[in-house]
């Protein structure tokens, strides 16, 4: 008898892990995978093993972009498998070829099957000539840039690569690039504006035909196959660098202030209407509370400091004009800032333990005295959800929250000070601000949009493009200003998808753009709201004007 019950539940439990498997093998069945497959040719004829790579264009350029690859047949043939949904940028790597037509982004639906992505091969173009110095000897090792006018058709990031690429001159002072799609160029050596650079001497930038103004440069044109040769630059004498060195303390005691960040950060006129600003962290003070800062072409600049985060050391700034000369023995003093205090609360919870794993709320300062200083302090919110912002700047502060985990989003429901509600804080000189609190909500990043961008009344006039802005509103239909998504590509088929979305209303906007000019030449705009584990599907439709320019 017992015997018979123990082989009875084995038998029951055959039965089960079976139907177990058999479920699992029907899931897994069902889990399909999209390919995109065509032909390359070249001139009409099959390019054979050639290797076509689908870059997954949502993960940009950074390290861990998903990269497919294949290898063309005899008969030019190409299949790419196991493709997520997405939207993929597809190439092909030739370094002395370029695409004929616009092969662009494709959109992948879950398991779908596309077909005839084609790429048509024809022969780059190419620019070469010689750079000289002011004796006419050959500048040897000499980056050599060049620039589109224009994108061309088909100029993708594996394209746009090719003219960075270690374009330098030889030991003749000779370059030569090639690969080149058909287009307008321009070619330039040196550098522009001031800055920090890498040696104690550098060359202007100098444009074919040895002219430093841009406007003046002569436009290159390559058609297909073609040689541009005799691009020679002469430049002018190397101009020298300075070094500017000192001491940071600090403002109370005039001690030095040790082993702290400093950056630097300079602006650079273009005109009377224009400037642009940059800055970078570019060392550490020594035990001495030293810093300096070598090869600074002359210019005005600001080094600031850039603590830690969750740092108590007060900020510090000073701006200082190079000219024709070293500075030495700077003296900067910290000046003690404000700070936030607070916590941090899930919208209907008191507390949510690991909630708050990776998350970090920064304070946006408005009227700072210094474009160079941290403008936006941060400090890492504890399992507990408290936080403090040290280093705040006096003005209106705007406080908002972003997390480095992929997988979570967070968005600030209120802000109370004292339990009174205060979208933005006004801080005081030194005042050190606490009672805050700051509601989030937890937000899903499941929903998804996919589309069709249809032309009705006639076809795209070349070398129009369309362009697509996906952008989230607010409970007033405004954009959010501190929130936004990656931009989805549009396929040749008028297709895009984006995905990772949370949940609300988000403002869909398509444009007819014509290169080279700076106003759109149509646009249609239409709300879409998104809800959590769902994809949207809309058609956005695009009426031609008669006769469009």
């Amino acid at each position: 008898m017992v015997s018979s019950t123990r082989q009875a539940i084995t038998c029951i439990l055959l039965v089960l892990v079976a139907a177990v498997c058999l479920q699992a093998q029907t899931s897994a069945e069902r889990v399909v995978s999209g390919s995109i497959s065509g032909k390359v040719t070249i001139k009409g004829k099959p390019a054979v093993r050639i290797m076509v790579l689908a870059n997954d264009v949502r993960e940009g350029q950074s390290s861990n972009t998903r990269r497919y690859r294949t290898t063309t047949d005899q008969t030019g043939s190409y299949r790419i498998t196991n493709l997520a949904a997405g939207t993929y940028e597809i190439s092909a790597i030739t370094p002395a070829l370029v695409p004929a037509n616009q092969s662009g982004s494709v959109v992948v639906s879950e398991g779908e099957q596309v077909e005839d992505i084609d790429l048509l091969l024809v022969p780059g173009g190419v620019i070469t000539g010689k750079i000289t110095d002011s004796e006419g000897e050959p500048v040897i090792g000499q980056p050599v840039n060049i620039t589109p006018q224009q994108f061309p058709s088909g100029f993708s990031t594996t394209l746009m690569s090719r003219l960075y690429i270690d374009n330098r001159t030889d030991d003749r002072g000779v370059y030569r690039v090639f690969g080149l799609p058909a287009g307008k160029y321009k070619v330039y050596v040196g550098e522009s504006g001031s800055g920090r650079r890498s040696s104690r001497e550098y060359y202007n930038q100098t444009f074919y035909p040895s002219v430093s103004d841009a406007a003046k440069a002569t436009v290159i044109e390559v058609t297909e196959g073609s040689e541009a040769d005799h691009i020679d630059i002469v430049l002018g004498r190397p101009v020298g660098t300075f070094r500017v060195t000192g001491r940071l303390v600090d403002g109370e005691t005039g001690r030095p202030i040790p082993n702290i960040m400093y950056g630097v950060g300079h602006t650079i006129k273009h005109d009377q209407y224009s400037s642009s600003s940059s800055s970078s962290t570019v060392g550490e003070t020594n035990a001495n509370g030293e810093f300096r800062l070598e090869n600074i072409t002359p210019g005005r600049y600001t080094i600031f400091t850039s603590p830690a985060e969750g740092s108590d050391v007060p900020a510090a700034s000073q701006t200082v004009e190079v000219v024709d000369r070293d500075l030495t023995d700077l003296r900067i003093e910290t000046t003690k800032g404000s700070s936030l205090s607070g916590v941090v609360m899930l919208d209907g919870n008191d507390r949510a333990p690991n909630m708050f794993n990776d998350l970090r709320i920064c304070a946006t300062v408005q009227n700072t005295d210094s474009a160079f200083t941290n403008s936006s302090p941060s400090s890492v919110v504890s399992q507990k959800g408290t936080f403090t912002i040290n280093g705040v700047r006096s003005g209106l502060v705007r406080l908002w929250v972003y997390s480095r985990d992929n997988q979570k989003q967070f968005e600030i429901v209120r802000v109370e000070r004292n339990g009174v509600p205060q979208p933005e804080i006004n801080v005081k000189d030194r005042e050190q601000v606490a009672g805050i609190r700051v509601i989030v909500k937890s937000l899903k990043l499941t929903g998804a949009i996919r589309g069709q961008v249809k032309i009705e009344n006639g076809e795209l006039p070349p070398p129009s493009q369309l362009w697509l802005l996906v952008w989230p509103l607010d409970e007033n239909l405004q954009p959010k200003r501190t929130s936004s998504i990656p931009q989805p590509k549009l396929d040749a088929r008028g297709r895009f998808f984006a995905e990772g979305l949370p949940a609300g209303t988000y403002r869909l906007t398509v444009q007819i753009y014509a290169p080279g000019r700076t106003k759109v030449v149509d646009e249609k705009t239409q709300p879409v709201t998104v809800t959590d584990d769902t994809v949207t599907e809309v058609t956005l439709t695009l009426k031609l004007q008669p006769n469009p320019n």
